[in-house]
């Protein structure tokens, strides 16, 4: 199959990313892909245009704000039949940008469920397809662990001060880069997240996929994430500080359980959530 993937121009660049990890996959599956940068200041699907007619399939990674897109993506629609397919990045924090670019594909996908429903109730070609691990980056090595807490946490989360305070060097929070993760998460066992949108975060399937134990404050049961982890068999959920306390010191002290959720997490995400689960999906809803 030959696919047309189209991304951020700072993708030209990168050692990695959600569309490079896309774009790899989709090649590990044996498809052909060729790589598109858009400007969102200034879009110009011209060549894509005059491409199209030897694609299967183009595949656009962008959830950002651009009225330049939303009018290149329609006017690229109107000039093709190959199908035009929309991944919509961290919805429901990026919802309002992808308001007027959702009617113009064939097909987009988010990964919050009820952003999905919502959209569903529109007409509107949606497909849930929630967050992943790219196991080229995120993966389970042979390296001997120190029982700490490891996390890439950017920006202000509840606890981090607190945790950092109480736990001192086994707790350890800084911002690394593509492949450093691999080394990073492999170094802990336990891995603490916060989801500040009431959503499912990429960091769960990621951290899970090294094979550490995740311990995260609950959300909404209609994100879904409920059915997907299960508390206490594969994630620690806690709802205030002094639960997020408890558990935390039950995951340090208690190997059995701290093992048995790293166990399951584990094993649920390399059977259905590494980014060729995600491929898989998306073709399967083209050839469908």
């Amino acid at each position: 199959m030959k696919i047309a993937l189209v991304a951020s121009e700072g993708n030209k660049t990168a050692k990695w990313s959600t569309p490079i990890g896309l774009s790899k996959a989709f090649s590990k599956k044996g498809h052909d892909v060729d790589n598109y940068y858009l400007n969102a200041k200034q879009c110009d699907f011209s060549k894509i245009e005059e491409n199209s007619d030897g694609y299967d399939l183009i595949f656009f990674c962008w959830c950002g704000p651009s009225p330049s897109f939303d009018e290149n993506l329609k006017k690229l629609k109107s000039k093709t039949e190959t199908p035009v397919y929309l991944e919509l990045g961290d919805e429901p924090q990026t919802y309002t940008h992808n308001q007027q670019r959702i009617n113009h594909v064939d097909a987009f996908f988010t990964p919050d469920l009820r952003c999905h429903m919502h959209y569903r109730g529109r007409n509107l070609p949606s497909h849930w397809m929630t967050h992943w691990c790219d196991d080229e980056i995120f993966y389970k090595t042979n390296t001997e662990r120190e029982n700490i807490c490891v996390t890439t946490c950017i920006g202000e989360r509840p606890l981090l001060h607190m945790f950092s305070r109480s736990y001192g060097g086994k707790f350890i929070n800084k911002k690394v880069s593509d492949y450093e993760n691999t080394e990073f998460y492999n170094s802990g066992t336990i891995t603490y997240q916060f989801a500040r949108f009431d959503e499912i975060t990429r960091r769960i399937f990621e951290a899970g996929g090294c094979g550490n134990a995740i311990i995260t404050n609950r959300i909404s049961p209609d994100t879904g994430i409920y059915d997907l982890f299960k508390e206490d068999e594969d994630i620690c959920y806690f709802s205030n500080e002094g639960e997020a306390i408890e558990k935390m010191r039950k995951l340090y002290n208690d190997d059995d359980y701290r093992n048995h959720l790293a166990n399951n997490i584990y094993k649920k995400i390399k059977e259905k959530h590494l980014v060729g689960n995600r491929i898989d999906q998306i073709l399967e809803v083209l050839e469908g």
